[in-house]
């Protein structure tokens, strides 16, 4: 019996097509990988980004842990971008290195514009840069390691940043170095230069910096 088929296509016998339809649908499945010391299959990780959230515009911009006292340490914000930002609605959080404890320093409730280039400093209440903080809070960073997150409250991150050996899920790709006593940790460019390096991922976007904390009253940069 003769088969026919259409123009430019070639019959197949059932049994290659059906090897053909197999190979094909074996192509189209997850890859998989094996397991390290067992040898079972598990699915190969897809390709993620650092974090869940995009690159932002408003900004942790620097980071002191601790000086002379545990206490002199301090959390500064910036706007990077070229429109003014509202802080109503917004928190800064704590988080420890494992992320089993999350403590709010500030927030706001509140209209609190923060013009381009401008900076807002939340300090230690005992520490030394509380008189020139705009906003103060008790309690300390561990200098070890822990993540500061800028987010609307309990909501989404808009921001955040991990050093030391935090392994929290807020860190941004790599943990940026642990500031030793009396440095800081600052997002490039750094200084003058401003602070609008973001590409989530904390070790590539902070630099160990001498402390060089701005409030409102700084200057833009």
């Amino acid at each position: 019996m003769s088969r026919v088929t259409r123009a430019g296509s070639v019959a197949l016998p059932v049994s290659l097509a059906l090897v053909v339809l197999v190979a094909m649908l074996a192509s189209a499945a997850p890859r998989r990988a094996m397991g390290p010391a067992d040898g079972r299959a598990t699915a190969a990780p897809d390709i993620l980004a650092p974090v869940a959230w995009p690159p932002s515009t408003l900004v942790i911009s620097e980071v002191q842990t601790g000086g002379t006292s545990a206490s002199d340490e301090f959390a500064e914000l910036a706007n990077a971008g070229t429109s003014a930002v509202d802080l109503a609605g917004l928190e800064l959080v704590y988080v420890t290195s494992s992320g089993s404890t999350v403590t709010r320093k500030a927030s706001w409730t509140s209209s609190l514009v923060l013009e381009p280039g401008r900076h807002l400093l939340a300090a230690n209440a005992a520490g030394i840069h509380a008189a020139a903080a705009d906003v103060v809070y008790s309690g300390g960073f561990a200098a070890t390691g822990g993540a500061l997150v800028l987010r609307p409250i309990g909501g989404t991150p808009i921001d955040a940043v991990g050093w030391g050996d935090a392994t929290n899920g807020f860190v941004e790709g790599t943990a940026a170095s642990a500031p030793a006593a009396g440095s800081s940790i600052e997002r490039l460019p750094g200084g003058a230069a401003g602070n609008g390096v973001d590409t989530n991922d904390n070790r590539a976007d902070l630099a160990v910096a001498v402390p060089s904390p701005q409030n409102l009253a700084s200057p833009p940069t």
